[in-house]
């Protein structure tokens, strides 16, 4: 799987006319590790939908390539802080909210996470700063963001 095609993957396809984001999905889908964070994708970002939150409608503050790579390394708190671009209050707020009230939200969420950690460490040891940079800027890394605000994860 290219990095170009995981980055597509990671974001989605854009419309239903989208050839190449479903092209690129589906490549992505034939392997195991990224399958896996595909699903665990789509799940919470099914969820996050159901109150009104989309990946699209966030414009997060993106961290340097080097702060991912650190994350990849293994590195957690506030060295990494800057990968929780996610401002939006309302969005954390519901997000919060949802993942301690929310049994299902919150198993979703963490397996999402781990998921992200596993598969994201596999990508990153191959990757350029620019492929770094493409990955941040897609809907998962946006989701990713918004649950590791919201879980502690960059505390």
């Amino acid at each position: 799987l290219s990095a170009g095609d995981f980055t597509r993957a990671m974001n989605f396809p854009e419309t239903p006319d989208d050839k190449d984001g479903f092209r690129a999905l589906r490549r992505a889908l034939e392997d195991r590790h990224v399958a896996k964070l595909i699903r665990a994708a789509q799940d919470v970002l099914t969820l996050l939908s159901q109150d009104g939150i989309y990946m699209d409608d966030l414009r997060p503050d993106l961290a340097k390539p080097e702060v991912w790579r650190r994350f990849a390394a293994g590195e957690r708190g506030r060295s990494i802080a800057a990968l929780g671009g996610i401002r939006d209050r309302s969005s954390l707020a519901l997000t919060s909210a949802r993942m301690r009230e929310d049994t299902v939200f919150r198993d979703a969420g963490h397996h999402f996470l781990r998921t992200f950690d596993k598969t994201f460490a596999l990508f990153e040891a191959n990757a350029s700063d620019a492929e770094l940079a493409d990955l941040s800027d897609t809907r998962t890394a946006r989701a990713f963001m918004l649950f590791g605000r919201v879980t502690g994860t960059f505390d």
